[in-house]
């Protein structure tokens, strides 16, 4: 009883990390909410969003999940919450790039909690855009075909280390403020 409480109370703890990751993009033309949606607005979107991310633990905690399946769930992942939260969305649309962000921030944590496997791509933001030197500008993107390419340059600098995509992101990723101290 003791252990689901822990896993309950850190599942929690890690979807609202990804939540704030995710749906806190800094690019001003490109938000996730609409402009007439204010913060007291979102408790539907919230709930919304939970739901999704407790499908994303479902999922992967049962195994390992092929990447095709996995490309094809984050695009799917888009367009169930394009049509559920159209009203409260940018331009009605939860784009490709929130959607991999959420998707795959979720998994990293989830996987580096020991509550899933390790997932087959990794998150892609801004920080791990630039140490690629990739041009993929994920809060914008609503093209899994874009988001493709990136992994696929992604996965040639990690397998250059000898490492998984996963753990290259893991190994790679440090806040710009970090690099400052």
């Amino acid at each position: 009883m003791e252990r689901d409480d822990k896993k309950r109370f850190l599942s929690y703890e890690l979807g609202l990390l990804t939540l704030k990751a995710a749906l806190s993009t800094r690019d001003k033309e490109y938000p996730v909410y609409n402009k007439a949606t204010k913060d007291f607005q979102r408790k539907e979107p919230k709930r919304v969003f939970r739901e999704c991310l407790c499908t994303i633990e479902t999922k992967y905690s049962e195994g390992a999940v092929p990447e095709n399946k996995h490309t094809a769930f984050i695009a799917e992942v888009a367009s169930n919450l394009s049509k559920k939260l159209s009203c409260y969305l940018y331009n009605s649309k939860f784009r490709i790039g929130v959607a991999q962000k959420l998707v795959n921030l979720h998994l990293k944590y989830l996987w580096t909690a020991g509550f899933c496997p390790e997932p087959p791509h990794c998150p892609i933001d801004g920080i791990i855009r630039d140490r690629a030197g990739l041009n993929y500008n994920w809060t914008s993107s609503d093209s899994i075909e874009e988001y493709t390419q990136a992994i696929k340059a992604l996965r040639r600098i990690a397998s250059t280390k000898g490492l998984t995509l996963a753990q290259w992101e893991l190994e790679s990723f440090r806040r710009r403020e970090d690099e400052e101290i």
